[in-house]
């Protein structure tokens, strides 16, 4: 690749603002990854990081340094966009960054609409936390980002979000199964299987939690959607997730959802892009497609009694 090494791993260190969780997603030892940033500081004579004790942060040589990179990065895309097109495929690539709860059924159903359409369409996904999707957005790594909470700041264009209410995820057979919609204080009588706070949905749940002024007991916490369904189904606590998070378990029998009874708090989901007319054709045709999918999320979820309490909004 034109971009060396070590100016991928300084961008991905600073954009994780950990060595550890940069080596993670190169699957390198952490003792590595510092050995490249030590070696790079000493060859420009300079400090690229402060090392704080919540992770690494920039220091200001390292921030020209990792907008450098960022643009070299772009600039690089860009131009293999253009080598693509001269070899005929230009347009047939989908790079797209989905939250952990779609990538099971929901983008593998929307993509194979894609190459029904297009069999020539090839796709590169990854999934990721919210911020990590952003991030990737901007650094013009991924075309198109479905995800809860994108934010509103970074000039990211959302082209489609539809709002989903949070609500009380348990197995069937469970006693709450039976309400309607759930209170806060039945809710609380239980012990808690709750998201961790890298997850983009914990600061909601902490914000509706914090209205009880009582403590929740939590029996799980956890960074993994996956993981927090599987618990719940066998019976270590109720959950706090959106019905998109449970679509798939919901219809199949497998889990109950019910809202929170005088609680109504929702999460965003949404469509994003960076630049819409960068996208090339079957990256257009795919966010319409999500976009429509993302509307079938609205309706109630066949098998479930309780009301979904989901609103679409198109922006």
């Amino acid at each position: 690749p034109l971009i060396t090494q070590s100016a991928r791993l300084l961008e991905m260190v600073a954009r994780y603002g950990s060595i550890r969780r940069a080596a993670e997603r190169v699957n390198a030892a952490p003792s590595a990854v510092n050995r490249q940033i030590l070696n790079l500081e000493a060859e420009l004579g300079t400090l690229l990081f402060e090392r704080v004790p919540r992770g690494m942060r920039l220091t200001e040589a390292g921030k020209l340094l990792v907008d450098q990179i960022r643009a070299w990065q772009r600039d690089y895309e860009r131009a293999r966009a253009s080598v693509e097109g001269l070899k005929g495929r230009n347009g047939e690539l989908v790079r797209i960054g989905v939250m952990e709860c779609l990538a099971a059924d929901f983008l593998p159903r929307a993509f194979g609409e894609l190459q029904q359409e297009h069999p020539d369409a090839t796709m590169r996904a990854i999934v990721d936390g919210t911020a990590e999707i952003a991030s990737q957005l901007l650094s013009n790594e991924i075309d198109l980002a479905v995800a809860f909470n994108m934010p509103r700041d970074t000039g990211l264009k959302i082209v489609h979000e539809i709002r989903v209410e949070l609500g009380a995820v348990m197995p069937p057979s469970h006693r709450l199964a039976r309400e309607r919609e759930v209170p806060l204080s039945a809710l609380l009588e239980y012990p808690l299987v709750l998201a961790d706070g890298t997850l983009s949905i914990r600061p909601v749940v902490d914000a509706m939690l914090e209205r009880t002024r009582r403590p929740a007991a939590e029996a799980v916490v956890t960074n993994s959607i996956i993981m927090l369904k599987s618990m719940v189904m066998r019976g270590a606590g109720v959950g706090v997730l959106t019905s998109v998070d449970v679509y798939s378990e919901v219809k199949a029998g497998q889990l109950h959802f019910a809202p929170i009874a005088g609680a109504r708090v929702f999460e965003l989901l949404s469509v994003s892009v960076r630049d819409t007319k960068a996208l090339n054709p079957n990256a257009v045709r795919m966010a319409e497609i999500v976009s429509s999918a993302m509307e079938k999320l609205t309706q109630p979820i066949p098998g479930n009694q309780a009301v979904n309490g989901i609103e679409p909004t198109i922006a």
